[in-house]
């Protein structure tokens, strides 16, 4: 009886589960985000990276990113951004990381033959 009393007082005041135990997940960066890629790294024939500049547009939803990097390439993007605003997403050989703070965001693209860095701003609805 002892014991039960015990292990609902433990369960009473949270103390069975461990911190950690659960993903967190934030809505903190939820919205549309647009901003500008430029081109600072090429690679082995590096021909195919594109322009100098380039515009992107993704959105991130109850804590998911979804970024269609390049769809005529099938190169796209989906997975949580942590409450920190830290985010290290991979598709095949290609990798899309940075770090998001309030409405402002900078990150990386890196591809087997071109890395851009960006800076993007979360737009108002």
């Amino acid at each position: 009886m002892r014991y039960a009393t015990v292990a609902f007082m433990a369960l009473a005041f949270g103390a069975a589960e461990p911190s950690g135990g659960l993903a967190q997940t934030t809505t903190a960066f939820d919205g549309t985000w647009s901003g500008t890629g430029t081109l600072i790294a090429r690679r082995g024939r590096g021909t195919s990276c594109g322009p100098e500049t380039t515009d992107r547009r993704f959105t991130i939803q109850n804590g998911q990113i979804s970024f269609p990097y390049e769809t005529r390439s099938g190169i796209s993007f989906s997975g949580p951004i942590q409450p920190d605003g830290r985010f290290d997403l991979a598709h095949g050989s290609s990798r899309f990381m940075g770090q998001a703070s309030g409405s402002t965001m900078t990150a990386t693209f890196s591809g087997t033959q071109c890395e851009r860095s960006f800076q993007f701003r979360r737009r108002q609805n």
